[in-house]
This record gives structure tokens, C-alpha cells and sequence, in this order.
């Protein structure tokens, strides 16, 4: 799934968001998808996956520190 993004180190980043056990559902637009943490319950962590961010890397390195630190 994350294979589809432009970025390869984004789509990385979201390959290993699903090796966590988070849920990737595709959206259209800027957001290119959301990700949800395995929690899937209300208050649960989501994090949007942007299309073309300003820095790919930094938008990568943020999404990895989020998946990281989610406490469920």
C-alpha cells in the first residue's frame, strides 16, 4: 500500500507503520491517506499522510516518531 506514494522514504515509513499493526486507508487529494493505530477505538491515534509535503523527510521522520510513541 505505501508502495503508491511518490516518496520512496515515505512509502517506507508506511510500510512500517502496517509491520506495527496500524491500518492504512487511501484518501484523494493533499492527504494521501490517514493511518490508524491498532487501538481502533474512539481517542485512538490517527495520523494523515500527506501527498506532496514541503520535506518529504521531515514528514517521514514525523510519522515515524508517531508511531513510535503511540501509547496504545
Amino acid at each position: 500500500m505505501g508502495k503508491d506514494h511518490s516518496n520512496k522514504e515515505i512509502s517506507s515509513v508506511i510500510e512500517f507503520a502496517l509491520e506495527q499493526g496500524w491500518r492504512f486507508q487511501k484518501s484523494k487529494g493533499h492527504v494521501f491517506g490517514r493511518l490508524f493505530c491498532p487501538a481502533n477505538r474512539r481517542g485512538a491515534c490517527i495520523i494523515s499522510v500527506y501527498s506532496t509535503p514541503r520535506v518529504p523527510h521531515n514528514h517521514a521522520e514525523y510519522i515515524r516518531k508517531e508511531v513510535n510513541n503511540c501509547e496504545h
